[in-house]
């Protein structure tokens, strides 16, 4: 199981993790495919994988390909040690695929969706700068009404806040100026 962002920047899915550093990245008929992450948290398929019997696996945590991890979810061999709220699962019948419980699945989803993907700064950034480009569509497009209204450079340099030079500067040899005559 896998999820993506919208974006397509991230993708994350539940792996099984392995003592010695491995990560299940898929399976076989065999069991597990792993892999352990190069120095960047990334896996990157190149040498170092091999294929392990799930149920040798230490617990399940989310990896996303940016190289995020999630909290490991514990797999615990007694039914009375089993506390979902101390990250510890009790799986009667565990896959030799290392599939992750149900309930896994879904408490590690809902850690991937609540990381922050996008420092809110950034994203403050993001924004305003679709703010900006979606001004300047509407500024252009006025610009083009009121030359098509026959209103002088210093009528619209003045409404813009510039002098009107640097009104016919920025725009009377953009598009702008195909669409009316000077």
């Amino acid at each position: 199981m896998s999820w993506q962002t919208d974006d397509g920047k991230h993708e994350m899915w539940i792996a099984a993790e392995f003592p010695g550093g491995w990560f299940s990245v898929g399976s076989t008929a065999d069991g597990a495919m792993v892999e352990r992450p190069g120095p960047d948290g990334r896996f990157h398929t190149a040498g170092d994988a091999g294929v392990l019997d799930g149920r040798q696996a230490i617990g399940w945590r989310g990896v996303c390909e940016c190289g995020w991890r999630g909290s490991l979810w514990q797999r615990v061999d007694d039914p009375a040690a089993h506390d979902p709220a101390e990250y510890r699962i009790y799986d009667p019948d565990p896959s030799r695929h290392g599939d992750a419980p149900q309930e896994v699945e879904d408490a590690v989803w809902r850690e991937w969706k609540d990381q922050d993907l996008e420092p809110e700064t950034i994203a403050d950034v993001r924004r305003a700068a679709d703010d900006v480009r979606a001004a300047q569509a509407r500024l252009d497009a006025a610009v083009r009404a009121a030359r098509r209204d026959g209103r002088s450079w210093a009528d619209i340099g003045t409404a813009a806040g510039i002098s009107r030079q640097s009104a016919h500067e920025r725009w009377a040899r953009s598009d702008l100026a195909n669409d009316v005559a000077q």
